[in-house]
């Protein structure tokens, strides 16, 4: 049905912009999952990895249960880089023939029910400089003009969307789960990191090659099959029972703590929250040179080596990448989508598991900024084109990992958790995972999960929310009449002729009076435009439409005025609208607007604070405000203190502060706090602080920040 009204758009005539979508006729067309002929029960992946010559050996053999009579010709996937040399079927030789990545077997009359081991014997070479596996597949890791280390060596794979196929030839979508085991021979100082539990491991007679067997008993999609090899520093741990490695390269294993010191925390709330416990027997987070993001392979996620990080860099900086691929492990391997156009089963979940982690261990207000930030990256894709959340109308699986997917899904998570209560949210969540759980999935179930659960038919909530594009564009007035007390009047200016509703919202308004009270009102949207009345006898100072920031929605002009500005910055519930109205206020830079700045960042000294952004107050660069920004070298926000030492260095200079950012310029002090320091003191008299640029040359860190800012600092002075 909305495959076939986009299909209309797009002949009648759709807006220039959404001409260009990438999710409408000709650039997409309707993908239905493949047919299968069989089910797939499981793989084995024998691999000799010949690094030297940049060249696999292997043997995927398939375990497949024929689905119905008649079959005679068995459809696999198979990289067009690898060289087949034999198919076996239960040990016997058979023919095949390729058509692209298609593997067709001929295997003669095949009895329904009664399984078959088709084996597939191949080589992948790296030949003439193409790289085997570009972008997905198979990736060697290689020294770099940039790194030169030896420990710079090894392998790591990629199998989102359907690349796995391109280094073991099996059913490679998502819409069959296997159980799996790797056997992968490697340089006997190498090690290896799979699925599952590690089997064994053997050392070859001549002592130069071992072998990992790493064994997943679990059904899981092909695509989540992983392998990671070469020399690592790996620690060891458990949680309740389950096997914990973290991986990094070598020489790296200082950064293990600093980098996933949260992971057992994130275990336990994500167990706990949605009710079912951490599902396999291991958890891996291997950090690998050359991959960028992370990848939610089952039981043993890969992550980029950039992305480790260290204390000084800031509060655990990793926390949003891990949870965001640890969620994965419920949603998207537990149970995974079964069709491509279902993506956001997988990522709208693990985007918004991160923010619930950071609801959990940050608070509120990092929550609060976390779903304002999911908003905003989806507000920017949308500019650009509109696509319903779920669809089987796209150009290609990959094109469906868009800002759709990841932050419009999870601020779509939000707004259903708010109209169904958290009660009733989790427990849908847990029947969602328990009933399907080892099983690929489409989004009906998941409606049909939080039906059951709430007792609240969620099907309307799908159909404007899931099944069609866009979002709410609101805009909203109010006006206080001695009398006739106040009117509210709200107008959703979606553009709905590319199939955007108009919504059916239930909402809240916020009247804020002078001292702070806030009085909350509901009121129900359901037209384009809507005027909602109350007998109000006192006129409040300010008003906030959906104050929690309840649901995905855009509001391009807030038309807050002058005088509601300083109420909302000081008193509304969402700590984005209070740094949008103070932000605003610092527009003019008023005595009155710099006393509330100064008044409102000395009371948010906190780790994660209301005011993210108090640059605007530092460019202003006032003498009178040195004690302040004096004061903020104490907070505990480590961007705040950055910010503070940046202001002090637009601010004169004097010896008292002088002397204060030189005792920054540490090893123990925020990287950031140091660099800003660094430079301050080189703006005011470079040659006068040369002595402590010499030495800060020498303070370490990951990234060789502060080594290069003193440098700067250095040659500035002579």
């Amino acid at each position: 049905m909305i495959a076939l009204t986009l299909i209309a758009l797009t002949l009648t005539g759709a807006p220039p912009a959404q001409q260009q979508n990438p999710f409408l006729p000709p650039r997409a067309s309707l993908h239905y999952s493949p047919d299968r002929t069989c089910d797939l029960q499981h793989l084995e992946v024998d691999l000799d990895v010949d690094y030297p010559n940049k060249t696999i050996v292997g043997t995927s053999t398939n375990t497949l249960s024929p689905l119905r009579s008649g079959i005679t010709e068995v459809l696999l996937h198979a990289g067009s880089d690898l060289t087949i040399s034999r198919v076996t079927l239960d040990g016997k030789n058979v023919r095949f023939r390729r058509d692209g990545n298609d593997l067709l077997i001929t295997t003669g009359l095949l009895k329904k029910g009664t399984p078959v081991k088709i084996a597939i014997s191949y080589t992948g070479k790296d030949a003439k400089g193409r790289p085997f596996g570009a972008g997905g597949g198979w990736h060697w890791i290689q020294p770099t003009p940039a790194n030169q280390s030896p420990t710079r060596v090894g392998f790591w794979t990629q199998g989102e969307t359907n690349y796995n196929s391109q280094w073991a030839p099996t059913w490679d979508y998502p819409n069959d789960f296997t159980t799996s085991e790797t056997r992968t021979t490697v340089p006997a100082e190498w090690d290896v990191v799979g699925n599952g539990v590690l089997v064994s491991t053997k050392t070859s007679a001549d002592k130069k090659k071992k072998t990992y067997t790493w064994r997943m008993t679990q059904p899981h999609a092909t695509y989540l099959l992983s392998l990671v090899g070469g020399p690592f520093d790996i620690k060891k741990d458990k949680w309740e029972g389950v096997d914990l490695w973290y991986v990094v390269p070598r020489g790296e294993g200082i950064y293990i703590d600093d980098s996933f010191g949260h992971t057992k925390d994130m275990l336990s709330f994500f167990s706990n929250r949605v009710g079912v416990k951490y599902p396999w027997p291991k958890y891996a987070q291997n950090a690998m040179y050359d991959f960028g993001g992370g990848m939610e392979n089952v039981s043993a996620t890969t992550l980029g080596e950039g992305s480790l990080t260290e204390a000084r860099a800031g509060y655990f900086n990793m926390d949003s990448l891990n949870s965001h691929e640890l969620g994965h492990q419920w949603f998207g391997d537990l149970v995974s989508c079964y069709n491509w156009g279902d993506t956001w089963l997988n990522e709208s979940f693990a985007t918004y598991m991160d923010a619930m982690y950071f609801q959990h261990s940050r608070g509120e207000v990092s929550y609060q900024y976390e779903i304002d930030g999911n908003m905003r990256g989806y507000f920017g894709e949308a500019s650009r084109y509109k696509r319903p959340l779920s669809t089987k109308m796209y150009p290609n699986g990959d094109a469906m990992f868009d800002s759709h997917s990841y932050p419009k899904g999870g601020a779509i998570l939000h707004t259903l958790r708010q109209y169904l209560g958290d009660e009733a949210f989790f427990e849908g969540l847990k029947q969602y995972l328990t009933k399907w759980r080892h099983t690929p999935v489409e989004s009906a179930q998941l409606r049909r999960a939080m039906t059951e659960a709430s007792g609240i038919n969620v099907e309307p909530f799908w159909a404007q929310w899931i099944e069609k594009p866009g979002h709410p564009v609101l805009d909203y007035t109010w006006s206080f009449t001695a009398g006739d007390g106040l009117a509210l009047t709200v107008k959703q200016l979606q553009d709905t002729s590319d199939g955007t509703p108009i919504y059916d919202i239930p909402a809240t308004v916020d009247f804020i009076s002078s001292g702070g009270i806030r009085v909350s009102q509901p009121v129900h949207l359901t037209k384009a435009e809507e005027t909602f009345k109350w007998q109000l006898t006192t006129k409040p100072a300010a008003v906030v439409f959906d104050p929690e920031h309840r649901f995905l929605r855009q509001i391009p002009n807030l038309h807050w005025t002058e005088a509601e500005l300083p109420v909302i910055a000081r008193f509304a519930s969402n700590a984005p609208d209070r740094a949008e109205a103070l932000r605003r206020l610092l527009e003019k830079s008023t005595e009155a607007s710099i006393a509330l700045a100064v008044e409102l960042f000395s009371k948010d000294m906190g780790r994660d604070p209301v005011f993210q952004n108090v640059t605007p107050l530092g460019n202003l660069a006032k003498p009178e405000l040195r004690s302040f920004w004096t004061a903020q070298l104490e907070s505990e926000n480590f961007a705040r203190r950055a910010a503070a030492v940046q202001a002090l260095g637009k601010l004169p200079q004097e010896a008292t502060t002088t002397a204060r950012l030189r005792s920054l310029v540490n090893d123990k002090a925020p990287i950031q706090v140091v660099v800003n320091a660094i430079n301050a003191l080189a703006a005011w008299d470079a040659k006068a602080n040369a002595d402590l640029f010499t030495a800060a040359v020498n303070i370490k860190d990951r990234r060789g920040q502060i080594k290069r800012a003193a440098e700067a600092a250095l040659a500035k002075a002579k």
